[in-house]
């Protein structure tokens, strides 16, 4: 490890936020200004180049250099962002850690959300604001039903069954909660491996709290680790249950594998639809909490590779008229 930091003096921030960069030079000065930005400013910025080489490094050494920020190199890059990430999180000083990738942008309430969350909840260890998903300048999904309020285990599950509710810029948890479940998985997964980590987090927490109100953006088109067909295999939560050996009572678990067929389901249609072979995902689906729906559309990601392409754009046609 190779770092360039000024050490900083006076009492711990309230937050550390933790950004991982990999070639994002084409992003870094608009994303690290929507964090500058903040209405709440008692925060540090652990920035973790992960061997960039397209003029990241720079950037991020001017505004260290500035004093804007912490400033780390790691040797050796980690898929997927996890280990540049659980590296920020071993060198913060806040007792609250904040996610945010370097080609998102978040918006200026969004510490302060937290900070007012934190205020009125101060037993809880984890907080989730809402988030948008954007394609270009469209927003293409966002929660919707989720009220503003505090919520238990088995709401979070069910949450988690239906949508990805949490997302890596719209979490916000405490330091110790962070530690107690070993961080992200480093080494294994090249995508998945934070939905791994959200769901085990929420199979180990009591209650938590979760705000409607959006305040970061989650840019798609700049995800080259969502997009790279390289990282689609079968998904990080198929081994879930067997390597965490959760304990949980018999409505959270059947939550618990509603979201792993969901997840082993999506990244199987992703591959349909891509042309590739998808029969070695089948296996890692669970009968207890498959449903009606999730049955369809195994039978139908069985059908020939042309023939289901068909099918979705049939389907989509519909929709669309």
């Amino acid at each position: 490890m190779i770092n360039s930091e000024v050490q900083p003096a006076g009492s711990s921030p309230f937050f550390s936020v933790i950004i991982p960069v990999h070639n994002k030079a084409e992003y870094l000065e608009k994303s690290l200004a929507c964090v500058y930005a903040q209405t709440f400013q008692d925060f540090e910025i652990i920035a973790v180049d992960d061997c960039s080489t397209d003029g990241s490094l720079e950037i991020l050494q001017r505004h260290a250099d500035a004093g804007k920020l912490r400033l780390y190199q790691r040797s050796v890059p980690g898929p997927g962002g996890y280990a540049a990430r659980n590296f920020g999180v071993s060198k913060s000083l806040a007792d609250w850690i904040v996610f945010f990738d370097a080609d998102d942008s978040m918006l200026e309430f969004h510490l302060s959300s937290f900070h007012a969350a934190i205020a009125g909840n101060e037993t809880l260890d984890f907080f989730c604001n809402n988030y948008v998903m954007k394609v270009g300048d469209k927003d293409v999904r966002k929660n919707m039903g989720i009220r503003t309020g505090r919520y238990r285990r088995i709401d979070g599950l069910t949450f988690f069954a239906l949508n990805d509710f949490v997302h890596m810029n719209s979490a916000c948890l405490r330091r110790g909660l962070f530690d107690s479940l070993g961080g992200f998985p480093e080494g294994r997964y090249k995508r998945g491996g934070d939905v791994y980590f959200w769901v085990k987090m929420m199979t180990s927490i009591e209650e938590f709290f979760y705000s409607d109100k959006v305040t970061t953006e989650w840019h798609l088109d700049n995800s080259f680790v969502t997009k790279c067909p390289d990282n689609l295999t079968v998904h990080p939560l198929a081994d879930f249950i067997e390597v965490e050996d959760p304990k949980l009572d018999r409505e959270c678990d059947i939550q618990l594998r509603r979201i792993i067929n969901r997840k082993i389901i999506a990244w199987a249609t992703e591959k349909k639809l891509k042309g590739r072979q998808c029969y070695r995902d089948f296996p890692h689906v669970s009968l207890k909490g498959l449903g009606y729906e999730n049955m369809l559309r195994m039978l139908a990601l069985s059908m020939p590779a042309s023939i289901y392409q068909a099918f979705v754009a049939a389907k989509r046609t519909w929709r669309a008229g």
